[in-house]
């Protein structure tokens, strides 16, 4: 197990990592359109989902999975698209860090579905969370007149689908194993961006050019990089505070690779919503 110090820092370069992947993704957002890079974000998981399946012998796969493996996948679906498609509509500043509701969410999923407290603490966090989920969406404004921001409002849905996809993905795995899960999900979801583009013939759209290409190649090694150093955090730190690092550090990214790449602008609401974000993510993990 690695010491708190070295844990620490792999905490941090997670969370740069995790930063670094979605700005990745944003720039693949102003290239490509959103369905096609539904299906080019999920192939690559496919030869490595099978390579894992074939190292660890474990191709588990039994009747009850079919509910809850089917729902996760088109749950995916839904999340991926709409992650795609708010950074086509707004700011990445005002888009990314909304992902911060997912905690807040998979909460009272947890209190509606497994019966869990919701203690005076999370209750806090939930509250704080939500604040600066409005403040950001409405670009740090106070009045429920101001405008919001349509991706800010579909990067909160895609949190949602997150967090609905946690509890099914916890019983798709009392049926079947990790490989065979992950070879299921993506392979459903890219299929599913196929048939869709197939659908409105729009398959050329999967077409690249060498610079999207090479940002293609690029995506997958900095996500894997990435959930390799949170893997390897967790394994000393609160899963709570690796995951509040990666909120805090995601926010601060977001508003700075928006100012330097997109000229987007550095406002003291947006600060300060972020700031309610990731108080609220402590509160309700830590």
């Amino acid at each position: 197990m690695p010491g708190l110090a070295p844990a620490l820092v792999v905490a941090c370069g997670a969370a740069l990592a995790w930063s670094l992947f979605d700005l990745v993704r944003r720039f693949l957002s102003r290239r490509l359109s959103a369905w096609s890079l539904v299906v080019w974000i999920t192939l690559p998981a496919l030869p490595i989902a099978a390579a894992w399946g074939v190292v660890a012998d474990d191709w588990r796969l039994e009747p009850g999975y079919l509910v809850p493996g089917v729902a996760s996948t088109v749950i995916n679906v839904v999340a991926n698209y709409l992650y795609f498609r708010s950074f086509q509509l707004s700011p990445l500043s005002v888009t990314l860090p909304m992902l911060s509701l997912t905690p807040v969410f998979s909460t009272l999923f947890g209190a509606v579905v497994l019966g869990e407290p919701l203690v005076p603490r999370a209750l806090a966090g939930i509250a704080c969370v939500v604040f600066g989920a409005f403040r950001l969406s409405t670009g740090g404004g106070r009045a429920l007149a101001a405008r919001v921001e349509p991706g800010s409002l579909l990067m909160a849905l895609v949190a949602l689908c997150w967090s609905a996809t946690l509890l099914l993905d916890k019983l798709a795995l009392g049926h079947a194993s990790a490989p065979v899960h992950t070879l299921v999900v993506h392979a459903g979801v890219a299929a599913a961006g196929c048939a869709i583009l197939a659908a409105r013939g729009r398959l050329g759209e999967l077409a690249v050019t060498r610079a999207s290409g090479l940002l293609l190649a690029a995506a997958p090694l900095v996500g894997v990089g990435a959930f390799g150093a949170q893997l390897y955090a967790i394994q000393a730190l609160p899963i709570g505070l690796v995951e509040t690092l990666k909120r805090g550090v995601g926010g601060v990214l977001a508003v700075t690779w928006g100012r330097l790449f997109f000229d987007e602008a550095v406002t003291a609401g947006k600060l300060l919503a972020i700031a309610f974000l990731v108080a609220g993510v402590g509160l309700i993990l830590l």
